[in-house]
């Protein structure tokens, strides 16, 4: 961090910090109860402070205890979903109290972030334990989630197989993960409706019924609705939602279904927010305009929509052997009018260009995962033990007007806006293309050892995936990927343990362009190590964890006997070393925090031919410091105010010198609770940027103008 910031937001994260180290030991409390999520709504089965739960879901080990689980996790509860719901981007405003992610686009028409310096977006959520049902421009519904677990590091094996779609990163492999679980009906019925007003005109209504029923209640469901129209924050952007959402669920003695499906109709004008930064000199990165500003043309627009299905059983066969399914499909359409690659081109001094496209694309995906688990106990030993195995497909397929000979310009700069100039070309009929294809097969193993004070996690995932063009070009190629963690726990309070973790792609074929065509790689993988502790001081849980990722990458190297004279290969890494520290917890009785700090230090080791003279240094887009601190005051149980800071620092846009400048943006909010006639009613008001920050968000060789000042308030009446 960077002067007065840098000590400011140290300062007051280590107060906060000490706080619960100097709590006197008989005020510790463990927390034992494990309680089924089900018909279960949070307050048991959470942190002091109600941000985050007390269990954390590890794959098809199932529900452990966040002090326990050895990897940077967190499971943040509907409270904190619905206090942080930024309008632009509802998820996003969870995700950014993770110290480890960095929000990449405050744009209502894309999804990035980065995690411990690695890009990734909404393709790479799970909800309901079902990967990829959502994409680079639709992300999980805020609104529909009871908890959002997030996985700080490459650990996809213990969550099966998923696909390799990333959007612009597309042969990038995921540094985390994130796992939506839906709202499901509680033991006391629900009837709420809550009314938004936000931005510019920005209506929303959301209507939320939940009700339980049958003999013992052992049926349940939920239904959310969702109806959103009107002007955002960011001018000449609007944005039209229509949803809704059915969860059903079973539950018995000797088993538990959950069924969970929606349809979503989602149209968003303008909102570009986006540019390519690649090309900017040294010293010529204007400022950031107003984040008001429309950097959109007339007409510029997407539209998204869909449907999905996600089912979840387990089925009790004695008291040590249990059995599950998990599956999912998904189908969406999109129609965009934007600049081609999603981006316009940044000049210096402000300059504004690119091409227009009409692009059009629709993608179908399934999976299926069924498993067995054992709980066991040899001596003082024990043992839980699974074994699953998962199929995943993905099709897809796209028209693209971008690079049609003679298309339309876009020209303009940040202070003007821009426009189209020339005749804009559409797309061919979509009709016209095959799908492209993506299979995974995969079979995990897990097991989970109790002995003493000490765990010890073990996974290992044989994993083939195969890919076919549109053409019906094949290419497969197998895997096998090992996770494994150990913890010690010498205290109730306090663990300290070490992990290694991995995730992968798809696998690549070389093309004629080099060599070595033809050669088929095996999914590229990044590698996590991960030494950690975490203690709980009083009513606050501290984690503080040093890990080094290595994010492997295809990259070009020289062949001098060969015909072209080079070659594909694998052999491209960067590294990300860091240091991560979070807290969650009660300061005092009428006070709760959450946030946390990471220090990032990434640096790109192995290059391709021609950008040697690079190894060693900074990763573009890379911040090395980032910091999140969110206060709550409650005063009574009918009033509280939120507040929050976020710090980035300062970064790299590209390898001309050019970096963007750091930056600090604070939100403040306030609850009441009161009653209409009989009707209890929570009136909200939230600030998001207070002070209006104008900034630049770094991501990769890019830049997005981060969100203006964004006010909203809302009306909720549980009738």
């Amino acid at each position: 961090m960077d002067g007065k910031k840098k000590i400011w937001a140290m300062a007051i994260l280590c107060a906060v910090a000490s706080v619960g180290f100097v709590v006197p030991a008989g005020a510790e409390e463990t927390m034992t109860h494990d309680l089924d999520e089900v018909i279960v709504e949070a307050d048991r089965n959470t942190l002091p402070g109600g941000f985050v739960a007390n269990n954390d879901r590890v794959g098809i080990l199932g529900n452990i205890k966040a002090i326990d689980v050895p990897f940077t996790q967190k499971k943040y509860t509907e409270k904190t979903i619905m206090t942080f719901y930024d309008p632009n981007q509802p998820l996003n405003g969870t995700l950014a109290n993770t110290p480890s992610i960095r929000i990449g686009s405050t744009s209502p028409m894309y999804t990035d972030f980065s995690m411990r310096g690695v890009n990734m977006n909404a393709s790479h959520y799970y909800i309901n334990g079902i990967p990829n049902m959502f994409n680079q421009t639709r992300s999980i519904p805020a609104y529909i989630l009871s908890s959002v677990d997030i996985v700080s590091g490459p650990n996809t094996v213990l969550n099966g197989a998923t696909f390799s779609n990333n959007g612009t990163n597309g042969t990038d492999a995921p540094a985390g993960l994130l796992n939506g679980t839906t709202k499901r009906a509680a033991a006391d019925p629900v009837t709420r409706y809550t009314q938004r007003f936000s931005g510019r005109s920005t209506y929303t209504e959301d209507l939320d019924l939940g009700r339980r029923f049958g003999k013992n209640n052992e049926w349940g469901i939920r239904v959310n609705a969702h109806n959103e129209d009107g002007g955002l924050s960011i001018k000449g952007a609007d944005v039209r939602d229509k949803s809704i959402y059915i969860n059903l669920d079973h539950q018995d003695a000797k088993s538990m279904t959950n069924i969970f499906g929606g349809y979503y109709d989602w149209k968003v004008n303008g909102g570009q927010r986006w540019l390519s930064a690649s090309g900017v000199t040294k010293g010529n990165l204007a400022e950031a305009p107003n984040g008001k500003t429309d950097l959109s043309f007339d007409g510029q627009t997407k539209y998204n929509h869909g449907m999905l299905f996600t089912l979840n059983h387990i089925q009790k066969f004695s008291d040590k052997w249990s059995g599950f399914i998990n599956g999912g499909y998904g189908h969406y359409s999109e129609h965009k009018n934007d600049p081609n690659s999603g981006s316009l081109t940044l000049g210096d001094n402000g300059k504004l260009s690119g091409k227009f496209r009409d692009y059009v694309s629709d993608s179908k995906s399934s999976y299926w995962q069924v498993g067995v688990s054992n709980k066991a106990a040899i001596g003082n030993v024990k043992n839980d033990l699974s074994f699953a195995v998962d199929y995943f497909m993905y099709k897809s397929k796209a028209v693209n007007s971008g690079s049609a000979a003679g298309q339309a310009t876009i020209g303009g700069d940040l202070w003007n806006g821009v426009h189209i100039i020339g005749t804009p070309i559409a797309a061919a009929d979509i009709d016209s293309v095959g799908y492209s294809k993506e299979y995974a097969y995969a079979a995990t193993l897990a097991d989970r050892f109790e002995f003493g004070k000490a765990s010890l996690y073990a996974a290992l995932q044989y994993r083939d995936t195969e890919t076919e063009s549109a053409s019906g070009a094949k290419v497969s190629k197998d895997s096998l990927n090992p996770t494994f963690a150990i913890a010690y726990k010498p205290v109730k309070n306090l663990s300290v343990y070490a992990s290694y973790a991995q995730s992968y792609t798809k696998p690549v074929e070389v093309s004629k362009s080099y060599d070595n065509a033809g050669e088929i790689f095996k999914p590229i993988k990044n590698k996590q190590t991960e030494v950690g502790i975490k203690y709980r001081g009083g009513e606050i849980l501290h984690s503080l964890a040093f890990f080094e990722l290595n994010q492997g990458s295809y990259i070009k190297e020289d062949n001098p006997g060969g015909k072209i004279g080079e070659i594909y290969t694998q052999n491209g890494e960067n590294k990300f070393k860091g240091v991560e520290y979070s807290l969650t917890g009660k300061v005092a009785p009428k006070w709760n925090v959450m946030g946390g700090l990471m220090y990032l230090d990434g640096k790109r080791e192995k290059l391709a031919k021609g950008s040697e003279h690079l190894e060693g240094r900074y990763a573009t887009g890379t911040p090395k410091w980032n910091a999140v601190l969110a206060t709550e005051y409650e005063a009574d149980q009918n009033n509280s105010a939120i507040f929050r800071m976020n710090y980035v620092g300062k970064s790299h846009v590209n390898d001309n010198g050019v970096m963007a400048p750091d930056y600090m943006t604070f939100d403040l909010g306030y609850k009441h609770k009161t009653k209409i006639n009989s009707t209890p009613v929570t009136l909200t008001a939230m600030c998001y940027n207070v002070l209006g920050k104008d900034y630049w968000i770094s991501r990769g060789t890019s830049v997005a103008l981060g969100a203006p000042r964004t006010m909203m308030l809302s009306a909720q009446f549980d009738i």
